[in-house]
This record gives structure tokens, sequence and C-alpha cells, in this order.
């Protein structure tokens, strides 16, 4: 689903951003084939190349294009920008190995859900944590752990700019039943998803906050469906639980580092 815009598109920018995403979802792709794709000009299509090869975004293997490790640099900075993004790196390797699931840290931008820092323990189910792809908040077990902690307001200018699409047949897709959900998240803790997503998973959320009490994201584990009973699940959140206490401690500590403790 195309969001709602606000403001002037460049459309330049908006076509380079395109062939970007292109070049990731196909692997790398020829100028033809992009003409083909995005439906533009072959000369165009050219332009664009000759402009992100200039800068490093793009590189050259024979006829095909592909992403550039420059933007190994713009994930890392971006994985580093938040003292809170540097702490989930360790939490979620502790956490995935501790219950041998999937376990994730995720953050909401712009009204999506997307993965920062993973651990994988089922490879043919997992790549959809490291290809860099948004989710829609109301269809995640962790963009509905964050939504939980919004102003209603703040969540309905997510509805109104995304709408509520389904997913799989199990995706909430009314806003009473999105506002009844985000309730029971708020009563219980955490927050679930299963087969909401995408068939044949499920998972479990909870949100992460600062001293402030500002959302700085989510600590999500998720599995196949067929790794799922009640034993996992209680173990899962008695887990996350303990997880997320320490990573908000470590979040505390570093927060009074750096501006003096609350008592003081």
């Amino acid at each position: 689903m195309e969001p709602k815009t606000t403001g002037r598109i460049l459309s330049t920018t908006e076509a380079s951003l395109q062939l970007i995403e292109t070049l990731v979802q196909q692997g790398g792709a020829t100028a033809t084939e992009l003409t083909e794709e995005l439906d533009l000009a072959h000369s165009t299509i050219h332009n664009h190349l000759n402009t992100l090869l200039q800068y490093g975004y793009v590189v050259r293997e024979g006829t095909t294009y592909n992403i550039g490790a420059k933007f190994c640099h713009i994930g890392d900075y971006v994985r580093r920008r938040k003292p809170e993004y540097l702490i989930a790196g360790d939490i979620v390797a502790q956490l995935g190995q501790a219950t041998k699931l999937e376990a994730d840290f995720a953050v909401e931008e712009n009204g999506h859900v997307i993965s920062l820092h993973n651990e994988l323990n089922f490879s043919d189910e997992s790549h959809f944590l490291t290809d860099g792809r948004f989710f829609h908040v109301h269809s995640t077990a962790s963009g509905k752990a964050m939504l939980a902690e919004y102003p209603r307001s703040r969540v309905e200018r997510i509805i109104d700019q995304w709408g509520l699409p389904k997913q799989t047949e199990q995706t909430i897709s009314s806003e009473e039943e999105l506002f009844a959900e985000l309730e029971r998240v708020r009563e219980q803790g955490y927050a679930t998803s299963d087969e909401e997503a995408i068939d044949g998973l499920w998972a479990i959320s909870k949100v992460v906050k600062t001293p402030m009490d500002d959302v700085c994201g989510s600590l999500n584990l998720s599995a196949p469906t067929y790794l799922h009973d009640n034993e996992i699940r209680h173990s899962a959140i008695e887990t996350l639980n303990e997880q997320v206490d320490a990573f908000e401690e470590r979040i505390e500590a570093h927060f009074a580092d750096r501006y003096g403790s609350a008592d003081e």
C-alpha cells in the first residue's frame, strides 16, 4: 500500500530510491531489466546508475549492477547512532542463545517496523529479519508492543497514513479490533502475533523504554508455528521479561553516567 504523502515528492530522488530497492530485491540487475521493472526510459536509468556509481552506492560487474559496499557503513551507522541500539546487539545475542528462538530488536520509523539487530536460529525462516524489509505495525508483535505505548492520536495518524492492509488471513484489519488488541497488550505487558504478518510464524514482543519513559524499540522472539506450545510460550515470555529488564537497566546506567542520576 502506498502511503498518503504530505509535501512535495521529488521524482528524481524517488526514481533513484526505487532503483536501489529494486537492485536489493532482485539481487542485482542489468540496465535493461531495471528499465522494464521501473518503466522508465533507458537513458533515465543510465543517468541514475551513473550518478550512484560516481558516489559509490552502486557497483557494476559486467553488465549487472548491484548495491555497493558503501551501504554497509550506512547500516553500521544506523545501528550505532543511539546508545540503546548498541546495547540491543548484546541483549539480542543473549536472548537468542537463551531461548534458541529467533531474537531481534526492532524500531518503528515512519509508521513501519524494521529489525536492527537479530540472532537467527532457523535460517530457512529467518530471512525476513535480515533483508531490510519494513512491516506494518498492526500485523507484527513488535509493532503492537510499541503502538500500545503511543497516544491514540499517534496510532490514528499511522493508520491514516498506511491503512490496515491484510498480510495474511489472521491480520487485524479494523481500527476497533486493533485498539482492543492494544488494550490487551497493555494489560498483559507483551504483544503477540500468530501468523498475522507471515504465514507459519508466531512472535512475542515487549517494548523497551528509556528512563524518561520514551519508547526506544521492542525486543522480540519468534519461531515457526511447529515450535509453539504453552510451555515454549511461557518460557519465552519469562526470558523476554528478564532481558527487557536487563536492557532497561543498562540504558538507565548509560543515562546516569552521561547525564547524572535522577536522584542527584
